[in-house]
């Protein structure tokens, strides 16, 4: 019975034409080559989309990183000039590190973002800031008690002074009105005298609050200078990795040397300023 069946089919599909079999031939060959087709396109669509996903990730890395690095950057310059003016911040009123919070902050920024060894050279650098800090209270200490004395001098001084006019006045008033009155004149004379002589006394008080103060100050901006010296050497390294990171590299080593070049051209001429204000 199977092989009747069997002989049956076949004698039916010897019957089709053999142009029919080449239509059904050529559709299966069409319709591969479109599942073909297909199925490369779906795949590099996949790889297409896969690819613009990564970019734009990177292309927001890169901007992300940009923006904190650049901050970074500007906090730095902000803090170092901070540092050379921090005697002539009152701490009673301002904390002396607020000038180097935005650094502190902006480098806190660039560790989440930066690769691991920018990372790293920010951290370090952070850390040196920190201890800095504690260093440069130090070399403070004399400066601020200099410019206590500067004003509590001067607030003397100045009460001195309008105590005098107001004596001025008095003996003024004597001789104008045409009656003077000795005892009274004297008694004024006495006190303008001794206001004179206190006058004198906060005056040189004041000169000498000065004359320790720009001494004071002159040691701090030295200590300063060496203390920046040591972490010059960070600074130029983050620079460079910040570079890297950015994709800013050229050639790196020319960079550092043009940095520190301009380093030395700093100290140079500090240096000759101090010098300048020792022989004052």
């Amino acid at each position: 019975m199977c092989s009747l069946q069997l002989t049956v089919i076949v004698d039916l599909l010897k019957s089709i034409p053999d142009v029919v079999w080449s239509g059904l031939i050529a559709s299966i060959i069409t319709l591969s080559g479109v599942f073909l087709s297909n199925l490369g396109n779906t795949k590099r669509l996949k790889l297409q989309l896969t690819h613009d996903a990564n970019e734009k990730a990177k292309e927001r890395t890169a901007n992300l990183r940009r923006e904190v690095y650049l901050s970074t950057v500007e906090e730095l310059v902000k803090a170092n000039s901070h540092l050379s003016s921090l005697p002539q911040i009152d701490i009673t009123k301002k904390n002396m590190a607020d000038g180097l919070q935005g650094f502190f902050t902006a480098a806190a920024r660039l560790q989440l973002v930066a690769e691991p060894k920018t990372s790293l050279l920010v951290s370090q650098l952070s850390a040196d800031y920190e201890e800095l800090i504690f260093k440069l209270m130090i070399d403070l200490i004399p400066v601020i008690k200099a410019k206590q004395d500067i004003e509590i001098a001067d607030d003397f001084y100045t009460k001195t002074q309008i105590e005098i006019t107001r004596i001025l006045t008095e003996q003024r008033k004597v001789n104008e009105f045409g009656n003077p009155n000795p005892s009274v004149f004297n008694a004024l004379q006495n006190s303008f005298e001794d206001e004179q002589e206190s006058a004198e006394k906060f005056s040189n008080e004041r000169n000498d609050g000065w004359k320790h103060f720009n001494q004071f100050n002159l040691t701090f901006q030295k200590n300063l200078l060496a203390e920046l010296r040591k972490v010059s050497l960070k600074q130029i390294s983050v620079m460079i990795e910040i570079r890297r990171d950015l994709g800013l590299t050229g050639d790196l080593s020319e960079v550092e040397t043009h940095l520190k070049q301009q380093w030395g051209r700093m100290e140079t001429h500090f240096e000759a300023l101090i010098t300048a204000l020792d022989r004052t």
